[in-house]
């Protein structure tokens, strides 16, 4: 079974509910809040953040997970500042997808203009009109995982009664099943965790594919261990704490992006990056603070959390 993560994006918290709750059922509402539709053979989660305009973190974890945007336009019609911040974000992950616009608000003409110059500006319009009706079937998995192995992003890890460990996460790459031997990354070291258990929407599997959100029953590590675990893979990635990338910094952020302290947004997790320049205009090495899975043409986004106006600050390719 395969799945496809997509990800709600939008400022009008109640607009993005509403949308959410039209499309799919409310599984999730802790850390990334999680809609749950099932399309023929397809599981589809729809993924919201509650955090944002205050904190970019949420959004720019879902944008690193997901395999299509679906961007709310806004009821006023007219773009605000944290919109564009949006688009950026969307743009630095080059992210497929799609505008829903309720009533006719604005037309696809219209949103090529207001969008001019980013990737929105290629998106699909989808006129909603009330409707709660949204064709994802023609939505494909991304192309920039590795499409060989087993990752699985966590989230959230914690100790169920009777249970034992259990990590809540998605499946990037590959699948995972019952019985297999995954290895925890950054912590602990030279440790393995049995899957002893698989979970999707509370229904106990054999075996889970790429896109799937998953609920894992672990043996032979700790949940206090796995708090310090953001993936899990079957030991074919390899694990770089410096990163080699081509950035492609956002026009709209005016400072430079080498020789500082930044963040970059990895696929699921969010790490301080020191940056500095190794060649050519837009080569830059990324330090990090240990060694994350990471693999040729992997996306990722510059995060400026001190950025005053505009905190994607651009993104990039993996050269590892």
């Amino acid at each position: 079974m395969e799945g496809i993560a997509i990800g709600l994006f939008g400022t009008d918290v109640q607009s993005r509910s509403a949308f959410a709750g039209s499309v799919g059922k409310k599984s999730e509402a802790e850390g990334i809040i999680v809609y749950n539709r099932r399309e023929g053979d397809r599981r589809i989660s729809l993924l919201d953040d509650g955090g944002f305009p205050e904190r970019i973190q949420g959004y720019a974890r879902i944008a690193s997970i997901s395999d299509y945007a679906i961007f709310l336009y806004p009821a006023t019609g007219r773009l605000s500042a944290p919109d564009g911040e949006l688009a950026v974000l969307l743009e630095s992950f080059k992210l497929p997808g799609a505008v829903a616009v309720e009533d006719h608000r604005a037309t696809a003409d219209s949103l090529k203009a207001v969008f001019k110059g980013t990737l929105l500006e290629s998106y699909a319009v989808e006129e909603r009109s009330g409707s709660p009706v949204i064709d994802l079937s023609k939505v494909m998995p991304r192309d920039d995982f590795q499409q060989e192995g087993t990752l699985v992003y966590v989230d959230r890890a914690f100790n169920v009664k009777g249970l034992g460990t259990v990590a809540l996460g998605f499946v990037l790459s590959g699948e995972v099943s019952v019985h297999d031997s995954l290895r925890p990354t950054p912590l602990p070291k030279g440790k393995t965790a049995e899957v002893k258990g698989i979970q999707i929407n509370d229904v106990d599997y054999e075996s889970a594919g790429r896109g799937i959100r998953v609920g894992l029953a672990l043996r032979g590590i700790d949940a206090r261990d796995m708090q310090r675990t953001h993936w899990l893979d079957d030991g074919s990635f390899s694990l770089h704490d410096r990163l080699s990338l081509l950035v492609e910094p956002s026009p709209f952020y005016k400072q430079v992006l080498f020789d500082r302290d930044l963040h970059l947004q990895l696929s699921g997790e969010m790490l301080p990056a020191s940056l500095s320049r190794e060649g050519a205009d837009g080569e830059l090495t990324a330090a990090l603070p240990f060694a994350v899975p990471a693999w040729e043409g992997m996306r990722v986004a510059v995060v400026d959390l001190n950025g005053k106006i505009l905190r994607i600050a651009g993104g990039g390719t993996c050269k590892a």
